[in-house]
């Protein structure tokens, strides 16, 4: 018998009590916006063990386990295990982090906070899936599919609702969505959170191409074509969407061609498609399909069956009157020729983006001097443009006293001429004052110095020493200050200084500047160099003088006595010039004692033989007492010597007495020789005296003769005896008187022998 209740449902869990539920892992993790995704979530998940005591069935694990992503309830789960679930996640999750949570049957929970992500790929364009659509007129075209695309050009689901707005350049074109509607003008497609495109069709009762543009807010505008006619064999081909103003040089102009056939209307390309070969006759000019393309100014191509009109590019940068374009094509399934096509276009100039400046002159340039420029506006390819208003000008390193400093251009065009201050490599620099981006430089310009105008010459640091050299730098410079670069030479004097004592006198030929090694040998208290430009016959050259210095004689190296002039009286003083020079004969600044002399080995009785402290020159009182004696004087000092250049002889002092020669010893009876000699004070005999002597003995006698004869060159001889003198005496006093002034004599004291050996 059964008892209790007929079904008891015993809940076990997986221990010995019951463990919360545990979630550690989301398998994948992050999922892209709009698609469903399998997950696997990790962790521990206890189930429940369901007993049915009214059966013998054995017991069953029941799966009670909810998920949730954020508030959504997931419920398609599935208990893999005690560590996996399995769920799957709906495609409409917003994008973002999402939190994920595990509840089982007993209400317990666990979250793994955002532990999945879904991403939202953005729409980065919109696209048109399906190529030229074609319709007969009045009647609806082949579906046209609209897209929205990610960076990878998969479709991308739209997280929020986004509206695409279609158009038509056809007046009577008309969209409705696929499967009916109302025919609109403009179509306005709703895409909902998840739609990722839609499909639409299109009528026109206009037979041509025409262009459907589709629009979304913030994305790209697209362009789809749609062939409306009668679409019959191709016929001819036709360039379309001709720009109606000229072309500016290098930007590119959007063309089309289209494929027509008999009744000007879209052709029904053939299956081989349509061989067209375009051409430009400008050597500027190119063709392409897309602005990503390189131009060429011919392109071979072949049109398919969904390419009846082809979009082209053209660019051109060089301005021209009129540019020819040429369509040829060939049917390939049936070789028939189509008719071509040529149409005329013309190029005009671009904006302005920089200025040519150009130099008119081959030759250097030179500082000061007006120098021709001509100035061109072009546009980015070097075409002539019109630009007109002013322009501002400048020089490149910046030469503050540069002009002109601004001018106007014209029609683009202006010429002026530039006068450059600074010598040194430069360029001219242009530039418009309310756009500096367009601006312009010229060819680097060597700028050199102009012709020179003045002469600057360093001053002399003084005083200078005679005879050693000293450093003068001269430069030739033009107004502005620059050094010149015309050659020249210059002359060199000094005022007051001998013609001989400065070297060099002349420059040499220098450039620029040069550096003068001068000298001086003549000692002068105050002078200056003045230095002028040899200009051969023409007027006076430039010129420029030092500052006044002085040149100090060199050191001592000669001693110098000046020659005495006529003959000099003994005992009289005489003045001599005595002068101590340096190597060039400058009178030197240096203090000496000198010792002055005589030449010969006799004693000339000269006074004074010293002279102390001598500087330079002086001169000097002298006395010899010994005459006819021909010499020189001397002066020496420190190791230094000099003399007088030519002897000269003393004259004998004026008549002062006798000397009175004679034998030593006499008898009375001898006749003896007495030699009478007229001298000065000084013993010197006095040649001009032509006088008498009488003679007398002392203290007793009488001499025989008692006068001498007339004196011949101061001197006279006579045989002399001596009367009334006894022997023995030892002896007597001969004198000699001057006839015309007795207190002028002369004494010979002789000695009486009975007789002489």
């Amino acid at each position: 018998m059964r008892t209790l209740l007929p079904l008891l449902a015993v809940v076990l869990a997986c221990g010995s009590a019951p463990e919360p539920p545990r979630l550690d892992t989301v398998v994948p993790a992050r999922a892209d916006y709009g698609t469903v995704t399998r997950v696997r979530l990790g962790g521990h998940f206890a189930p429940e063990l369901r007993v049915d005591l009214d059966s013998d069935a054995p017991p069953t694990l029941e799966n009670q386990f909810q998920v949730h992503v954020g508030p959504e309830d997931i419920r398609d789960v599935r208990f893999l295990s005690r560590e996996v679930l399995e769920a799957t996640l709906p495609a409409h999750l917003p994008p973002g982090r999402h939190d994920l949570t595990v509840t089982d049957a007993r209400g317990q929970r666990t979250t793994l906070s955002g532990g999945f992500e879904v991403v939202d790929r953005d729409v980065h364009r919109l696209v048109f899936v399906t190529s030229m659509r074609s319709a007969h007129t009045g009647e609806w075209s082949e579906p046209i599919r609209i897209e929205l695309r990610d960076g990878e050009d998969r479709p991308s689901p739209t997280s929020r609702p986004r509206t695409v707005r279609l158009t038509s350049d056809s007046a009577t074109g008309r969209f409705t969505p696929l499967g009916g509607g109302e025919p609109l003008a403009v179509m306005e497609l709703t895409l909902a959170p998840g739609e990722s495109g839609g499909t639409l069709i299109y009528r026109d009762t206009t037979p041509g191409y025409h262009t459907l543009e589709g629009s979304s807010l913030g994305l790209p505008p697209i362009t789809q074509t749609v062939a409306v006619g009668q679409l019959g064999p191709p016929d001819q081909v036709r360039f379309t969407r001709l720009p109606l103003a000229p072309l500016q040089a290098g930007t590119p102009v959007a063309l089309a061609l289209e494929v027509l056939d008999a009744t000007g209307g879209p052709a029904a390309l053939p299956l081989t498609g349509v061989r067209v070969e375009l051409r430009t006759d400008s050597a500027s000019g190119g063709l392409a399909r897309t602005l990503d393309e390189p131009f060429h100014p011919a392109l071979t191509l072949l049109l398919g069956r969904t390419e009846g009109r082809l979009p082209l590019v053209y660019r051109d940068t060089r301005v021209a009157a009129q540019v020819r374009l040429s369509a040829h094509a060939i049917n390939r399934d049936t070789l028939a020729t189509l008719r071509p096509d040529d149409q005329r276009l013309s190029v005009v100039p671009g904006p302005t983006r920089r200025f040519e400046v150009l130099r008119e002159h081959m030759g250097p340039a030179r500082v000061g001097e007006p120098e021709p420029f001509t100035l061109q506006a072009v546009d980015a390819w070097d075409n002539p443009t019109d630009y007109t208003g002013p322009v501002l000008l400048g020089t490149q390193p910046t030469d503050a006293d540069f002009t002109p400093g601004a001018l106007a251009l014209v029609d683009g065009r202006a010429s002026f001429t530039a006068l450059f201050r600074q010598a040194r490599p430069q360029a001219l620099g242009v530039w418009a004052p309310h756009q500096p981006e367009v601006r312009g430089t010229s060819a680097p310009l060597g700028v050199s110095p102009g012709p020179p105008v003045r002469l600057r010459v360093t001053d002399v640091e003084g005083p200078v020493r005679a005879g050693e050299p000293f450093a003068l730098t001269l430069e030739a410079l033009d107004r502005f200050g620059h050094r010149a670069q015309t050659p020249l030479s210059v002359t060199l004097a000094a005022p007051g200084v001998p013609k001989g004592a400065l070297s060099p006198t002349t420059s040499g030929t220098f450039v620029g500047t040069t550096t003068l090694r001068v000298t001086l040998t003549a000692a002068v208290r105050e002078t200056h160099l003045v230095l002028e430009e040899e200009s051969g016959e023409g007027p006076p050259g430039l010129s420029a003088s030092t500052g006044g210095f002085t040149v100090r004689p060199g050191p001592t190296q000669r001693l110098l006595v000046e020659d005495t002039p006529g003959a000099p009286t003994a005992g009289g003083a005489f003045p001599v010039r005595l002068s101590a020079v340096d190597a060039w004969g400058n009178p030197t600044e240096d203090v000496h004692d000198l010792t002055l002399g005589t030449e010969g080995p006799e004693d000339l009785g000269l006074t004074p033989t010293r002279f102390a402290s001598f500087q330079g020159t002086a001169h000097v009182s002298v006395t010899l007492t010994r005459a006819h004696v021909p010499t020189r004087l001397t002066v020496e000092a420190g190791g230094v010597k000099g003399q007088q250049a030519t002897a000269f002889t003393v004259q004998a002092g004026p008549f002062a007495g006798y000397a009175l020669t004679g034998p030593a010893c006499i008898t009375e009876t001898d006749h003896w020789s007495l030699g009478v000699m007229a001298r000065d004070a000084w013993g010197n005999r006095v040649p001009g005296y032509t006088g008498r002597a009488r003679l007398s003995v002392a203290p007793r006698g009488t001499p025989s003769p008692g006068e001498t004869a007339p004196f011949v060159s101061g001197r006279t001889w006579l045989q002399l005896s001596l009367n009334e003198i006894r022997a023995p005496r030892t002896g007597v006093t001969l004198t000699a008187r001057d006839t015309a002034d007795a207190d002028k004599q002369g004494t010979l004291d002789l000695t009486l022998q009975t007789s002489c050996p």
